[in-house]
């Protein structure tokens, strides 16, 4: 906590323009970001360590919560939202991720935190993303439901899609992880391969700024 994590991954995405330093390269192809916008059309999604502040809008149901980061794709020309196509968006990611929720027309405040983050995750998805930015991914969720997380993260991670994961827990890096990076107030303090990685190792990393 307070190594600056959590503000890397949003400058990444584009929530600080004002950045002077630094390239983001995705595919090997440098690119722009300066706004969410330029993020999502990038290539990036963002799930962020916040799921009931920034993640999920409390009073809207399942499916309009899915659809919310991919409307340009449910808009029809005349302006006009498809609901059809909306709706069917939200069976796949239900059925897909396994959302346990009673219909799409839920409202998601209704959901467990795993259920809800999975939303989170397929609402993401939805955006066809190169590289998924996870912040905190199994935050407040119970032990069941971080098993289902951690197996869609590695499911995820092996159709192709590029995974960087903020995590404090040091079992859920050893779980899930293949590289790991240490910030400690700021600056990278260790980089590694998970085969390399020891418990001892990234903790003395964690805390060599302090």
């Amino acid at each position: 906590m307070g190594a600056g994590r959590t503000e890397l991954l949003e400058t990444i995405f584009g929530l600080y323009p004002q950045l002077t330093s630094g390239t983001v390269k995705i595919e090997g192809k440098t690119v722009t970001i300066a706004s969410p916008v330029d993020a999502v059309k990038a290539g990036l999604a963002l799930v962020p360590e916040d799921r009931k502040r920034d993640g999920i809008v409390p009073g809207m149901d399942v499916k309009q919560n899915i659809s919310l980061a991919s409307l340009g794709e449910q808009v029809e020309r005349n302006g006009f939202l498809n609901t059809k196509v909306e709706a069917d968006l939200a069976t796949k990611y239900i059925q897909e991720l396994g959302i346990k929720t009673s219909s799409s027309g839920q409202l998601i405040k209704q959901l467990s935190g795993g259920n809800q983050q999975k939303a989170i995750l397929g609402k993401w998805l939805a955006t066809h993303p190169k590289v998924l930015l996870l912040d905190e991914p199994t935050r407040g969720i119970d032990v069941h439901a971080k098993s289902e997380i951690y197996k869609l993260i590695l499911q995820l991670a092996s159709s192709g899609l590029g995974i960087i994961m903020v995590s404090s827990e040091l079992p859920e890096i050893f779980a899930v992880s293949d590289r790991v990076l240490v910030l400690s107030e700021g600056q990278l303090t260790l980089e590694t391969g998970i085969n390399q990685a020891t418990e001892d190792k990234l903790l003395k990393a964690a805390i060599s700024n302090k």
